[in-house]
């Protein structure tokens, strides 16, 4: 690729980051997942995880790379530092361990109310979830680190966060077959709605922290594997219908522009004072 080529592309980024973001980030993700099912269809499990979770880093390596390209070293080492911002509170790390458990536990009562006995829980996945890598690590530096903050600088908050959840769903696709079914897939884009609110909720108020979004990330899909919440159609659908309510919530009390109460809660500042830097 000549230089002009390399300057016109550098110009494409600057002008649409979240399109070369979202852009960057299916490619990535599902060439890796593509050619593991192609390439290595009947190898041993160990391997098809290894691809699974190599797949899974698509958005934070798509991140990374643009924030090389849009801001140099300075802009990588600064997404890549924003694990580190834990100081976001008690009462935030309370919500995130806690708040889809409620909701979990809210749904299969209520199902048992009108429906009988829920579906058994899966406690085999409970190894799986604290022996992995936690499930939002691959995905938060991209989703919220990225996509988010650039978002904010032209839209609202409840409108960044719908778009994002969106392609978040799509994103999901090639390994969830279960998002074939139509249904499914509609039901599954109902759930990532009100959770992708909820996200965008935590990484502002906690002025963008990675380490409070993977937590919750983590704790959710936990959650929801064990309490088996997908293991009946009328049971996720009560449990979407609570985080429907509790999005709301967020929503009608914090305002859709920025989903906060805090007037510097402005996590795309950085992105600001980089570019004027002409970093």
């Amino acid at each position: 690729m000549n230089e002009k080529s390399v300057s016109g592309w550098r110009n494409w980024v600057r002008a649409r980051p979240v399109s070369a973001f979202f852009f960057l980030t299916f490619l990535i993700s599902w060439i890796v997942w593509g050619l593991g099912r192609v390439l290595i269809p009947e190898t041993g499990r160990g391997i098809r995880f290894a691809v699974h979770n190599l797949g899974l880093c698509g958005p934070t390596l798509a991140a990374l790379l643009l924030s090389g390209l849009l801001y140099g070293r300075k802009g990588a080492c600064d997404l890549l530092k924003r694990i580190g911002r834990w100081r976001v509170g008690i009462g935030w790390y309370l919500f995130a361990v806690l708040a889809t458990l409620a909701l979990g536990l809210a749904a299969r009562g209520l199902y048992s109310l009108t429906f009988g006995a829920p579906p058994a829980l899966d406690l085999q996945i409970m190894w799986v979830q604290i022996l992995i890598l936690p499930s939002g690590l691959p995905e938060e530096y991209g989703w919220r680190g990225f996509a988010l903050p650039h978002l904010l600088r032209r839209r609202s908050a409840l409108t960044a966060s719908l778009i994002i959840a969106v392609f978040w769903v799509l994103w999901h696709i090639p390994i969830s077959p279960i998002l074939n079914d139509v249904r499914f897939l509609g039901l599954f884009l109902l759930e990532v709605i009100p959770l992708s609110v909820v996200f965008s909720w935590l990484y502002i108020n906690s002025r963008g922290s990675i380490l409070l979004v993977v937590l919750f990330h983590f704790v959710t899909n936990g959650v929801v594997q064990i309490l088996n919440i997908p293991g009946a159609p009328s049971l996720w659908a009560i449990y979407v219908g609570l985080y429907w309510l509790l999005a709301a919530g967020i929503i009608v009390r914090n305002g859709a522009a920025r989903l906060s109460r805090q007037g510097g809660a402005d996590i795309e500042g950085n992105i600001g004072a980089l570019q004027d830097r002409g970093a």
